[in-house]
């Protein structure tokens, strides 16, 4: 079986889109495996800035460098005033 690892990342806003994200990839996922091929998601809220030492982007970097794809959400509304 061939894994495809992918990493999402966003700000916390945008969660309704990357909930849907994971939904898209495991339906995905039911379709793919008959040909042998697996998508695993690797969720940024899976890393808690508690257990870093430094800060908690050198917690995603590691994980980041052993996916084959980076997903980056980005919330287009701005609360500028």
């Amino acid at each position: 079986m061939q894994t495809i690892k992918i990493f999402i990342a966003s700000s916390s806003e945008p969660k309704e889109d990357r909930d849907q994200f994971r939904m898209f990839i495991s339906q995905e996922n039911d379709r793919l495996h008959t040909k042998g091929i697996y998508l695993e998601v690797v969720q940024w809220e899976n890393f808690l800035d508690a257990i870093s030492s430094t800060r908690l982007q050198d917690e995603y970097n590691n994980p980041i460098s052993e996916c084959d794809i980076v997903l980056c959400l980005f919330d287009t509304e701005s609360n500028f005033n």
